[in-house]
């Protein structure tokens, strides 16, 4: 950038030399070419677009991660619903367990087996003497039906109770394993907020360089074309200079006069006489 010394005298180009002046001017033209370059990097190279892509891809992928998030989240609600349902069913099998276990027979399963076998046969051949014999084994068959029907009842309950315990735990496991995901989700859609809130920050980074550039580059154009115009008028001078009066006087001795006495007559001070012939000489020509 041009610092304030330089400002100053562009500021001031009326108080300085040729050798100044061509100086300055090359300092402006190498600040301008390294303008130049800084827009080119930034426009040309297309920074712009790459970034806009970046963002478009950072989005693309935080839609997945939200909707993924979103998926989750409900298959997450479901296999609560489910844990919820069998924990329920597993209560119930227990109450039902609690319930029928101390009315359970103190007769083994095989044993009423042989008991109702051994009564049914007597009945099917009907080896009973008397109706009340008959009874007497009619309820011996019904009590170990009875029995037997108690015993598969409750391992019926059993093996209920067991897959369902197995299904709660299955069910636990997955919701371990999406809260796992889910929680795993969330922190990616937080580096992709973040990768995109930085994207966002290089782009107006981008933008304001850009103008920064734009506004130094018009700026020392400006002072560019002041110091050229400097150059030309005292050009033009030289060569009146070199006509009238030679190569004796130094480059710039007789312009400097001549801007001296220009200043005095506009600010109304008294000019000497060669003042004023070198001031009417210049309007005759």
């Amino acid at each position: 950038m041009i610092d304030d010394a330089y400002d100053d005298q562009i500021r001031n180009l009326e108080s300085l030399g040729w050798d100044e002046l061509v100086s300055i001017k090359r300092r402006l033209s190498g600040h301008i070419k390294e303008l130049t370059n800084s827009l080119i990097d930034v426009v040309e190279r297309d920074q712009f677009r790459s970034i806009n892509d970046s963002i478009h891809k950072e989005k693309n992928i935080l839609n997945g991660l939200l909707q993924r998030s979103k998926q989750i989240r409900t298959e997450i609600q479901n296999n609560n619903s489910q844990l919820f349902s069998v924990s329920e069913k597993i209560s119930q099998s227990k109450n039902f367990l609690g319930m029928m276990e101390y009315r359970l027979p103190a007769e083994k399963e095989d044993r009423l087996l042989q008991i109702l076998q051994s009564n049914q046969e007597l009945l099917d051949l009907k080896r009973y003497r008397n109706e009340r014999e008959k009874n007497e084994i009619l309820t011996l068959v019904k009590d170990a039906s009875m029995k037997l029907e108690a015993i598969k009842a409750i391992r019926i309950i059993r093996d209920q109770l067991s897959g369902l315990g197995s299904e709660s735990e299955t069910i636990s496991k997955s919701l371990k394993l999406l809260e796992e995901e889910l929680q795993t989700v969330q922190m990616k859609i937080a580096e992709s907020n973040n990768s995109i809130d930085s994207l966002f920050d290089s782009k107006r980074r981008l933008s304001a360089d850009r103008e920064k550039y734009l506004n130094k580059y018009n700026e020392t154009a400006a002072g560019l074309e002041k110091v050229n115009a400097r150059l030309n008028l005292m050009s033009e001078m030289r060569e009146k200079q070199r006509q009238e009066y030679g190569h004796g006087l130094p480059s710039d001795a007789l312009f400097k006069v001549k801007e001296t006495a220009k200043k005095k007559l506009e600010s109304g001070s008294k000019l000497s006489f060669d003042e004023l012939k070198l001031l009417y000489s210049e309007k005759g020509q």
